[in-house]
């Protein structure tokens, strides 16, 4: 109870006048809460927007400055209850988040001179930095209990938690080096293509070292940098393979409890592991991953839709129409559909298209958006995200099989407009050779095999990389 004494005292001297949380329940008219509304919403985006909805005037009027204001103070306060028990987040987040606000308490009641209870609560959230690895934190729960004996004379903790805290701090030092590596690799990989490629050989040996670093220390820490970069590395050469490799490795790792539970994403693993298998064009084992690994992922969240988009492809790529079907259905019918982004959907409505050329239902030419895209001109202004690419192909493919050549002819004038305004980029020198072929075909009075004797060359540059992170056809 004396603990609970002293916390009613703190809370009586220390509490705020006013409530500094957001009161959503409160059926008192308030006009933060409107405003939180407002912008909840959608009907507020913009500081014009606001000042007129809520006092009926312009952005620099005094009272919307005041008012965003307030509001931004008490939605950053509204950041220490949120609530991070939702399964479908990294586990690690929830370890965090619990431990640096046991922190936060500690170090609240330590500087209003309550060292008993700071004491406790410090060793819980050590407990729990440790069980998921976080070693700064670790070091601040020391550091801080360190402290807490020395005010309270107690020796014998002192000295142990002291020794128990240098250990931590020599192994910071070896993992802000691994940081240091690993965000400087991102920092260059994220620049020009010209400077990707520059970097890549450098990549290759900064892997080198983080695994050596890891074998070193055994750190989640370390270990979470090195498995991204390898990833990353494999990636940009186009090596899926050894991301297959390196996702079975850390599988087998996570079984053998070699790396952290706690700290590593294992539905990261188990997607990406999927995407290789596509990317290798290993189709069936990559059919039998993904109806294994799907349960993992939540439904309504957008990682599902993304793992579903790679398991879809399998499907349509290992020729299983019916079963693209099946999950083409599935997604449409997730109620969480009109959630994920407008591109997203798009990419999914050309999914359906392209399933009912080669599939056709009476059902999914319902979901899908067949005869419209079939039909449209392309809108060259209008590029969606290189979505026209994909339709100008399946128009292409639909009057091919339809042996319509006005209507090829028609499209190959498109095609070269299309070009010459959308395909002068180098990562879309690929794009320009396919629609070379295409040209080609009908050149040759659509004759498949004399057609594809002259696209040989054409062929074989196809199958060439042209930069980082593309993968050269089988």
């Amino acid at each position: 109870m004396n603990d609970l004494r002293e916390l009613v005292k703190i809370v009586t001297n220390r509490g705020q006048k006013n409530f500094p949380l957001l009161e959503l329940k409160n059926k008192t008219p308030n006009k933060e809460v409107d405003l939180f509304h407002l912008i909840r919403t959608g009907q507020c985006e913009n500081d014009h927007q606001a000042a007129a909805l809520m006092y009926k005037a312009q952005p620099n009027d005094p009272r919307i400055k005041m008012l965003k204001s307030r509001l931004r103070k008490k939605l950053l306060n509204h950041l220490f209850f949120l609530d991070f028990s939702d399964q479908s987040l990294k586990s690690s987040h929830r370890y965090e988040q619990k431990s640096l606000a046991l922190l936060f308490q500690a170090r609240t009641l330590m500087n209003e001179g309550e060292s008993d209870t700071s004491a406790s609560l410090l060793r819980t959230a050590l407990a729990m930095a440790e069980e998921a690895e976080f070693t700064q934190i670790i070091i601040d729960c020391y550091q801080l209990l360190l402290e807490n004996y020395s005010l309270s004379i107690s020796s014998t903790n002192f000295y142990k938690t002291k020794n128990t805290l240098n250990k931590y701090r020599a192994l910071a030092v070896l993992e802000q080096e691994a940081a240091d590596l690993y965000y400087t690799s991102r920092l260059e990989l994220n620049k020009s293509v010209f400077a990707k490629n520059k970097y890549l050989e450098k990549l290759k040996t900064v892997v080198q070292k983080l695994e050596d670093l890891w074998k070193k220390t055994h750190s989640a820490n370390i270990f979470d940098f090195y498995y991204k970069l390898s990833i990353l590395l494999h990636e940009l050469t186009g090596n899926f393979a050894e991301i297959l490799k390196t996702t079975a490795t850390s599988e087998n790792l996570l079984q053998k409890g070699k790396i952290n539970k706690k700290r590593f994403d294992d539905r990261y693993n188990k997607f990406i592991n999927v995407y290789a298998y596509l990317r290798v064009k290993e189709y069936e084992k990559g059919l039998i991953a993904a109806a294994a690994y799907v349960p993992y992922f939540n439904r309504s969240t957008n990682n599902w839709f993304a793992f579903m988009e790679n398991y879809f492809l399998l499907a349509m790529h290992a020729g299983e129409y019916n079963q693209a079907s099946k999950l083409y259905a599935e997604v449409m019918r997730n109620t969480s559909y009109k959630k994920i982004s407008r591109t997203a959907q798009e990419r999914w409505s050309l999914y359906g298209t392209y399933l009912y050329f080669v599939n056709p239902s009476d059902e999914l030419l319902k979901q899908s958006n067949y005869r419209k895209l079939i039909l449209s001109v392309p809108e060259h202004s209008k590029d969606k995200q290189g979505f026209n690419v994909a339709i100008l192909i399946l128009q292409f493919m639909y009057f091919v099989r339809s042996q319509d050549t006005d209507a090829l002819n028609y499209r190959i004038d498109s095609l070269k407009k299309y070009a010459g305004r959308h395909l002068t980029h180098q990562l879309s020198k690929r794009n320009l050779l396919f629609f070379k072929m295409l040209v080609l075909l009908v050149k040759e009075d659509l004759d498949y095999n004399h057609a594809k004797k002259k696209a040989e060359p054409l062929l074989q540059r196809l199958k060439t990389p042209l930069f980082p992170g593309m993968l050269t056809p089988k």
